[in-house]
């Protein structure tokens, strides 16, 4: 039984123009499959690079002392309302600018739902009363809209993994003591890395001594 029809065939001179079609779409096939796979390998290695920078910036020495003085306040007994809006303001911002990110599509959700869920979730219960209250003064209703989404999206995510985890004001008050800990390590491993450390130097060696000079002879007494 004769599947292909090799009659007529010709690869060379007059009648091949189908060989060199279907070659020239081969060889375009396999360009199109490298340069696909060139541009997932970036896209991975972007998004890797990305999840570094948040990483570095959500535990660096400034971002640290933000949280700490929030969560001093709420240990203080400073209603979740009043916490510092300044420091609010610079830890929200970090959570919608991630948020964001995933929007766009520059980093998978599911990345930073491996290394971020927990502290995503628990900022957003930290920080959603002085978010509502800055709502209202402010008369918009999508600040920080991102964060709150965010957290939306990781605790979906919690869910259909089996993790049901409560982050409410009970949560809150218990791992308060702990978080503060946490973040003041953090702000004391920074301080250590950039201390200069000054080693007390041994004092200098004296200088040698130089011999004294020897005493002159008398003159030798001239020939008689």
């Amino acid at each position: 039984m004769q599947l292909i029809n090799t009659n007529g065939m010709a690869f060379i001179g007059p009648g091949s123009e189908w060989f060199w079609t279907a070659l020239s779409g081969l060889v375009l096939a396999v360009t199109f499959l490298g340069i696909y796979r060139q541009l997932r390998i970036a896209r991975s290695a972007n998004a890797f690079e990305q999840m570094n920078r948040l990483s570095n910036e959500w535990d660096s020495e400034r971002m640290n002392r933000h949280k700490l003085e929030i969560l001093l306040a709420l240990r203080e007994g400073v209603k979740p309302e009043n916490v510092p809006s300044g420091a609010a303001s610079y830890v929200r911002d970090f959570w919608d600018d991630t948020a964001l990110l995933i929007k766009a599509g520059h980093i998978d959700r599911r990345l930073v739902y491996e290394s971020f869920t927990a502290p995503c979730r628990a900022w957003w219960a930290t920080l959603a009363p002085v978010i509502h209250r800055l709502r209202i003064q402010s008369a918009d209703p999508r600040l920080s809209g991102y964060h709150e989404w965010l957290a939306g999206v990781m605790a979906e995510m919690d869910a259909k993994a089996g993790l049901v985890v409560t982050y409410d004001e009970a949560f809150i008050a218990n791992q308060l003591d702990e978080r503060i800990e946490r973040a003041r390590d953090q702000v004391r491993i920074s301080e250590e890395l950039r201390a200069v450390i000054v080693r007390a130097m041994p004092p200098a060696a004296a200088p040698a001594l130089q011999p004294a000079a020897q005493e002159a002879s008398p003159p030798a007494a001239a020939p008689a």
